[in-house]
């Protein structure tokens, strides 16, 4: 009887080895021998690779520390309430609300100063989405962001009503004449990076998003936009100091822009695309 028991623990004790055995060379191979060779940043070492496996790690930062989120580009949602609450301010509210904005953007919102975005005539959406983006941080400006703190949801809707209700970028009716010349064949470079993109780098065309007449519902208007504006944003989503937009597009094309042709881009774009008819 004692010798049964006897063979019973022996069996058990293998048993365990055996498992125990299995999960520690599981581990060493799948958590940090793989990871010790693949990946663009490696090889690492054995240590490397198990504070990798573990969720932690060493460079450029306190060993140990924990990996932070990456950021959350914005909050808003468009869900049909979302888009109902922003299409659905009060103007008149909105002017009293905008005496704050004055100061930098001037009355109507029509800014002189290359630097400062036209906002008269900006769609709803898009003021009511920047809005909101200042105020939870996901785009950062001292002026803005501090003002941005005191609105609430409804503020940023009264003040999107009123801005999209004053003259200055093109009215978007939905109905435009078609023009010729704008594909890929086009011999002018700054046209066909407008409305056929570079597929050779990867760059899609500014008319996909913006619209060919640089308008386009829900799409910041580019047309009559301040060119050293435009110019400072698309070297801030290159540079990735603003980040609040949504699946990365902005940050994507920027980056693969050269210099002159986000000058170009901004030049034509505030002259109204005059001089691309």
């Amino acid at each position: 009887m004692s010798a049964g028991n006897g063979s019973g623990r022996s069996w058990g004790f293998f048993a365990v080895a055996m498992l125990t055995g299995v999960v520690a060379l599981s581990f060493g191979f799948g958590f940090v021998l793989l990871p010790k060779y693949q990946g663009t940043q490696g090889p690492y070492s054995a240590k490397d690779s198990l504070y990798h496996a573990l969720g932690l790690h060493t460079h450029g930062k306190e060993l140990g520390s924990v990996q932070p989120p990456l950021k959350v580009p914005t909050y808003i949602v468009w869900t049909d309430a979302t888009i109902r609450q922003a299409m659905g301010g009060d103007a008149k509210r909105g002017e009293f609300i905008a005496l704050n904005c004055n100061a930098c953007h001037v009355e109507q919102a029509k800014s002189t100063e290359p630097w400062i975005p036209i906002l008269a005539g900006l769609d709803r959406l898009v003021t009511y989405k920047q809005l909101d983006d200042f105020r939870s941080g996901t785009r950062l400006s001292g002026p803005m962001s501090a003002i941005a703190q005191s609105l609430t949801p409804q503020d940023y809707a009264d003040v999107a009503a009123y801005y999209a209700s004053q003259p200055g970028m093109p009215e978007n009716t939905g109905e435009r004449m078609p023009h010729s010349h704008r594909t890929y064949r086009n011999p002018d470079p700054l046209q066909r990076l407008i409305f056929a993109g570079d597929p050779k780098r990867g760059i899609a065309a500014c008319a996909s998003c913006h619209g060919p007449g640089g308008y386009l519902i829900g799409a910041p208007a580019l047309t009559n936009q301040n060119a050293a504006y435009l110019g400072q944003q698309l070297q801030a989503f290159a540079q990735g100091t603003r980040a609040n937009d949504m699946n990365m597009p902005m940050r994507t094309i920027a980056r693969l822009l050269t210099p002159e042709e986000m000058k170009s881009l901004a030049s034509a774009y505030a002259k109204g695309l005059a001089e691309l008819q």
